[in-house]
């Protein structure tokens, strides 16, 4: 099929329209540059997936389907028994491509599910923020007839969706900022009473490693680790794991700068 832009154009217009955006409107603009790239790669559905739970239980994220393409249903990811798809989020391979006889035998719940809503060619691509893996790109077509993309098409859509978390994680970061000045002076005076090895451990919390991880990396316990966790809940006046580790993205402890 021969495309009405190229890709550059297709990036460049892309670029400037989520420059041009205010963050509170990134969403709607991210929907129509989303829908751009289903009919450029001729695809059916995009989701940008982190590869924490925490994240995923919280609706953090990003999914655009054609018209009479079945919307995302999430819960069809956060479930328990859909661990299995938080690992190939995970994977350390740049790209998965899963075509029709993968999806149909596959014994991993939310393949099956995606297999049964209609999909007939499902792939995933790592993305990376800040030298650490974040999470995926997954897509998804319905037509078993489509070609699979090229590896030149995998690049660029691939180059697309980095682009694009970067402008979502700088709109949220921008709208974390613009809360309340008052809420932000609380938050930090909150996050002064944390000891120096709390903040450590609310930082590996944050970038979703579970209590048994974090104690591996910390050479502590997992008891220990919990007991930092609920303290922390204490001292921050916080009811949930989820709403500790938002105090700590809103706080800049989430992302290890080199």
């Amino acid at each position: 099929m021969q495309k009405e832009i190229s890709f550059e154009d297709l990036l460049k217009s892309q670029v400037q329209a989520l420059t041009s955006c205010q963050p509170k409107h990134f969403n709607n603009a991210f929907r129509q540059v989303a829908l751009e790239t289903l009919e450029w790669f001729e695809l059916d559905r995009i989701t940008l997936f982190p590869n924490s739970m925490i994240l995923l239980n919280d609706g953090k994220t990003l999914s655009v389907s054609r018209n009479n393409i079945p919307t995302l249903n999430t819960q069809n990811f956060v479930e328990e028994e859909s661990l299995e798809y938080l690992k190939l989020l995970r994977s350390n391979s740049i790209c998965q491509i899963f075509d029709y006889d993968c999806l149909k035998k596959s014994d991993i719940n939310a393949l099956q599910k995606v297999y049964k809503e209609g999909a007939r060619w499902h792939g995933i691509i790592r993305l990376e923020l800040f030298g650490q893996v974040w999470g995926a790109l997954a897509f998804a077509r319905f037509n078993q007839q489509e070609k699979e993309l090229s590896q030149l098409e995998i690049d660029r859509l691939k180059l697309l969706s980095d682009t694009w978390l970067v402008y979502w994680q700088h709109s949220t970061v921008t709208r974390n900022l613009n809360q309340d000045n008052t809420d932000r002076i609380n938050e930090s005076e909150k996050l002064l009473k944390l000891t120096k090895k709390q903040c450590t451990v609310l930082t590996q919390l944050a970038q979703g490693l579970t209590a048994k991880q974090c104690a591996e990396k910390l050479f502590l316990s997992p008891r220990t680790i919990e007991s930092h966790k609920y303290r922390m809940l204490d001292i921050l006046e916080l009811d949930t794991h989820t709403e500790l580790v938002q105090f700590a993205l809103r706080n800049g402890l989430g992302l290890e700068i080199a």
